[in-house]
C-alpha cells in the first residue's frame, strides 16, 4: 500500500504541474505521513549527505565549461569544420548539424546547450539552403541528444555516482553508442534529403576543411584534453571538469578572443542556475529512493523481473520500453534518478555489465529529449524556428524510430559498448 501511496501522489504531482525535485520529495513526506513511527528528520538527514560527493563537484564545473566555450564562440568554428568535411554531401548542411552535435557533445555534455547553440546557427542557414524549416529543426533537435552520450557527459556522471560504475569507463563507452546513433540519423537524413532535392552540393576542397580544422583545432582540443588525461591516469573526473574551465577561459579569452569580462557573469548566473536545479533534484531524489528502499520496492520488482523475463536481452527491452513511456512525462536526468535504484539491481541479477545497463538506459532516456509533451530539445528547437510543436511532430516520427533502432542494436550487442573500455582499462 505504501508504494501505491508514493507513486500515487508522485504521479498526481506531475500531472498537476509540479516541478520534479518538489514532486520527488513532497511524495516521500506524503509516504512517511502515511506510514506513521518514521521521522520527517529523515528527509533532510537523507538529503545533505546526497550532495556531499567529491564525485558530484564534476557536474557544476563541467556545466560552466560547456557554458563558457559556448559563450567563446565554439559553435560556429565546429559547424563550419563540420560543413567543410561533409557539406559536398547531398544533405550536406543536415550532416554537418548532426556531425556538429558529435563535437559539440565533447564540450557541452548537454542537450538542451547543443539545440540552443546549433539551432540558432543551423536552422536560419539550412532554411537559406532550401530545407524545410520543420526538416532543419527536426535534424538540431534529435542530434542534440547525443551530448549526452558523447563524453564528458553529466548523466554519466550521474549514472556513476548512483551505482559505483568507474566514471572514466563510462566516458569511453559512449564513444560508440554516440557515433552509431549519429551515423543513423545521418542516413535517414540523406535519404529524405534526396528525395525531396534539399540544399546546395558544393565541391570538396582540402584547403577549407584545413582552413576550418584549424580555426577549430582549440574547441576540439577541449575534449581530448580531458579524457586524455582522464585515461592517461593524470586527473579525475572532478579535476578534469576543474581543468576544462581553466581550459575554456584560456580559449575564449586568448585564443577565440570572444570571450570578454562583461560575459562572465551571465556565464556565472547560467551556470549555478542549472546547478541548483541539478543538485535539488539529486537531493530530493534521494529521500524518494530511500523510502522505495524502505518499503522493498527494488526487491519485488527484481523478483517480479526475474519469474516473468526470460533473458537479460528482454529485460534490456523492456528498460527501453519503460524508458521511452517514461520520458513522455518526465525530463532524462529526473528519469533515471527515478529508475536507476529500481532496476539496477535487476540487471545485475541477470548478469547485465554495469556499463553496459548504463550506457543502454542512457541511450534510451536521451530520446526523452525530444518527445512531446515534456522534451525540452524539442521546445527550444520550436521556439528558433517558431514552428509550433504540433507542425514538428509528423517529421520527428522517422527520426525517433531510428534512435530507438539504433538503441535496440546497442542493447543486442554489449561489445558496441564495452569494446573501448576494456581496451582503454
Amino acid at each position: 500500500m505504501a508504494s501505491i501511496v508514493l507513486f500515487g501522489s508522485f504521479a498526481l504531482m506531475v500531472l498537476l504541474n509540479t516541478p520534479i525535485p518538489f514532486a520527488l520529495g513532497l511524495s516521500s513526506v506524503v509516504t512517511l505521513l502515511w506510514r506513521g513511527g518514521v521521522t520527517l528528520m529523515l528527509v533532510a538527514q537523507r538529503m545533505i549527505p546526497a550532495i556531499d560527493s567529491f564525485a558530484l563537484l564534476s557536474i557544476p564545473l563541467f556545466i560552466l565549461a560547456g557554458d563558457i566555450m559556448n559563450t567563446g564562440g565554439c559553435g560556429k568554428r565546429l559547424v563550419k569544420f563540420a560543413n567543410a568535411l561533409v557539406g559536398h554531401i547531398r544533405g550536406g548542411l543536415a550532416h554537418a548539424n548532426i556531425l556538429a552535435s558529435l563535437f559539440f557533445g565533447g564540450i557541452s555534455g548537454s542537450a538542451s546547450a547543443d539545440t540552443a547553440a546549433l539551432g540558432a546557427i543551423l536552422i536560419p542557414a539550412m532554411t537559406e539552403e532550401g530545407y524545410d524549416k520543420a526538416f532543419s529543426t527536426v535534424v538540431t533537435i534529435t542530434s542534440s541528444p547525443l551530448g549526452t552520450i558523447i563524453p564528458p557527459s553529466i548523466v554519466m556522471v550521474l549514472y556513476g555516482w548512483m551505482t559505483g560504475a568507474p566514471v572514466p569507463k563510462l566516458f569511453a563507452a559512449g564513444f560508440i553508442p554516440g557515433t552509431i546513433i549519429g551515423i543513423g540519423l545521418m542516413v535517414l537524413s540523406y535519404v529524405i534529403s534526396k528525395k525531396h532535392g534539399y540544399g546546395k552540393t558544393y565541391p570538396f576542397r582540402w584547403s577549407e576543411l584545413w582552413k576550418t580544422f584549424i580555426d577549430s583545432l582549440p574547441a576540439l582540443l577541449m575534449p581530448l584534453i580531458i579524457l586524455g588525461g582522464i585515461f592517461g591516469g593524470v586527473f579525475t573526473a572532478t579535476e578534469a571538469a576543474a581543468v576544462a574551465v581553466m581550459y575554456g577561459l584560456i580559449a575564449g579569452f586568448f585564443i577565440y578572443k570572444e570571450l570578454k569580462l562583461k560575459d562572465i557573469p551571465g556565464v556565472l548566473i547560467r551556470s549555478c542556475l542549472t546547478t541548483g536545479g541539478v543538485m535539488l533534484l539529486i537531493a530530493l531524489s534521494a529521500t524518494f529512493g530511500w523510502v522505495m528502499s524502505f518499503e522493498r520496492i527494488p526487491l519485488l520488482l527484481t523478483e517480479f523481473f526475474i519469474k516473468y523475463v526470460p533473458t537479460g536481452f528482454a529485460f534490456l527491452m523492456v528498460v527501453i520500453l519503460i524508458s521511452l513511456i517514461i520520458g513522455c512525462f518526465l525530463t532524462p536526468t529526473s528519469a533515471q534518478i527515478i529508475m536507476v535504484p529500481i532496476l539496477y539491481p535487476v540487471a545485475l541479477r541477470f548478469g547485465i555489465d554495469p556499463i553496459h545497463f548504463g550506457l543502454v538506459l542512457i541511450c534510451a532516456l536521451a530520446i526523452g529529449h525530444v518527445t512531446p509533451p515534456v522534451g525540452l530539445c524539442l521546445y527550444i528547437g520550436s521556439s528558433i524556428s517558431q514552428i509550433p510543436v504540433a507542425g514538428l511532430v509528423r517529421p520527428l516520427v522517422p527520426f525517433i524510430l531510428v534512435m530507438i533502432i539504433t538503441t535496440i542494436l546497442i542493447a543486442l550487442i554489449p561489445e558496441l559498448v564495452l569494446f573501448i573500455p576494456r581496451v582503454a582499462f
